[in-house]
């Protein structure tokens, strides 16, 4: 049994285990009522969830252009940039500005949820929700429809790879027929299965369709995914170009990660639309433009965010820039420069500051994306040095870290001048070991204590001078 051998190790300590402490049991107050109708009305009990950080309306953009930004030979993830048509969306952005992607779920990851629930006959029908209001606090999530279809809501509403909270685990475990089975779920979500719960769950990031996998027998009402998962929220993705340059399209970049042997839900979803069957990479570097034929298909939602973080270029155009991008971190970061280069056109009689920039990745021959503007912004002057740090080759810099700590007097002086600088990338690591970083070379180079440097920064942060795009 395929649950046996996932969770072989737990085996021994549920036989050791005659009680479990478990947490309350809450059964679903939701009832799902289909209808025979022809209705595929979508309609909530509201106005619905409501778009995290938007300061637009939901656009519908065409796939104008695409490109493969890294080799397709050797241990390389995939990168593409996108360009999207968002003429007609009245869109005002600038370098440093971000959109919010509206994601679906794979239809595969669907069907496989109504097949294995036997919901193929009602998946399509409209349905309509009541809610037991008995017992106080009852109520239908926000972001499930009162009216709609399963099938609807299982690809646009909810997230079918969100971790599983313990009290989900508990109520999967009453809907499942082997008793082995139901034991390792009831272990799992008890605080005696706690560290078990860390290791296969949390650490694994097991999501509802691993649980179906694995526990065959466990099959519950629609009514409990309904009131478990969490909302299919929208994915923020940075600008690549400047909208003072054309503001009739938006340019994304984005890697495609893998988890669990699923790539991810959007940049999958994304690498689907511009690879499909009319395509050939060839040598995966070539631009390509989507046919007139299924140019009006390939559309994805879109709205702009809000940039509380001012992640953007000061308005003091002589301040020096500090612009710190590994990998897919120096998209948003060829806008800057875009724009850069635009304003020292129309303003020649300012001194810009001096532009420095680090970017980071494995091999220089493989996934070195952008390597072709950033050289050009440098023969241009609008870069006054770029720093790069390769971490599979054999280079002076293996992280960008090193490259910083190499020309921490430049830095330093920078900072001194009144630099800003802007960091975006991975949060857990990247972004902390930089900070540290640039702590050592103001002790360092600056003549500043460790507390006076770790002020220093803080204090640029909370002036704006430092400022982190960051993701996890």
């Amino acid at each position: 049994m395929v649950a046996l051998n996932a969770f072989e190790d737990l085996i021994a300590g549920l036989q050791e285990t005659d009680r479990l402490s478990l947490p309350g049991f809450k059964p679903s107050p939701l009832k799902v009522c289909y209808s025979s109708d022809n209705s595929t009305e979508t309609s909530y009990d509201g106005s619905g969830p409501p778009l995290p950080f938007a300061s637009s309306k939901i656009f519908e953009a065409d796939i104008l252009t695409w490109r493969r930004l890294t080799a397709t030979n050797g241990d390389c993830k995939a990168v593409y940039e996108v360009t999207l048509d968002v003429e007609g969306s009245e869109f005002t952005f600038k370098a440093g500005d971000t959109i919010g992607i509206i994601p679906q779920n794979d239809d595969s990851d669907v069907d496989f949820i109504v097949s294995h629930l036997n919901l193929t006959s009602n998946a399509d029908m409209p349905y309509s929700i009541t809610v037991d209001t008995s017992t106080k606090g009852n109520k239908l999530p926000i972001h499930i429809p009162v009216k709609s279809t399963i099938r609807h809501v299982l690809k646009y509403c909810v997230e079918l790879r969100s971790l599983l909270k313990k009290a989900f685990l508990l109520s999967l475990s009453r809907y499942t027929k082997d008793d082995k089975e139901r034991k390792i779920l009831e272990y799992l979500c008890s605080k005696e299965g706690a560290a078990a719960y860390s290791t296969h769950v949390l650490n694994k990031s097991l999501c509802i369709l691993d649980i179906f996998s694995i526990f065959k027998t466990c099959k519950p009402p629609i009514e409990v995914l309904l009131g478990n998962l969490p909302r299919l929220l929208p994915r923020p993705y940075s600008i690549v170009n400047s909208g003072l340059e054309n503001n009739k399209v938006v340019k994304i970049c984005f890697s495609v990660m893998t988890n669990n042997n699923r790539k991810g839900l959007t940049t999958g979803w994304l690498e689907k639309l511009i690879l499909n069957e009319e395509f050939t990479l060839e040598n995966g570097l070539k631009n390509m433009r989507i046919s007139e034929e299924s140019q009006s298909k390939q559309k994805v939602s879109i709205y702009l965010r809000k940039n509380f973080s001012m992640f953007c270029l000061p308005e003091n155009l002589e301040n020096p820039l500090i612009l710190i991008g590994p990998g897919t971190g120096v998209s948003p970061f060829i806008g800057f420069l875009e724009e850069r280069e635009l304003l020292k056109e129309s303003n020649k009689d300012v001194k810009f500051g001096d532009v420095y920039l680090y970017f980071g990745c494995r091999n220089p021959k493989l996934d070195f994306i952008y390597e072709e503007e950033l050289n050009n912004f440098l023969a241009k002057g609008t870069l006054t040095k770029l720093f790069t740090a390769f971490s599979r080759v054999d280079s002076e810099h293996r992280y960008i870290q090193d490259a910083l700590k190499e020309s921490g007097k430049e830095v330093v002086k920078l900072i001194k001048e009144g630099a800003h600088v802007y960091v975006c990338g991975d949060l857990n690591t990247m972004a902390v070991e930089v900070k540290e970083t640039l702590v050592k070379c103001l002790v360092e180079h600056g003549d500043m204590t460790l507390e006076e440097a770790t002020t220093k920064i803080s204090h640029m942060q909370k002036h704006y001078q430092y400022v982190v795009d960051a993701w996890s």
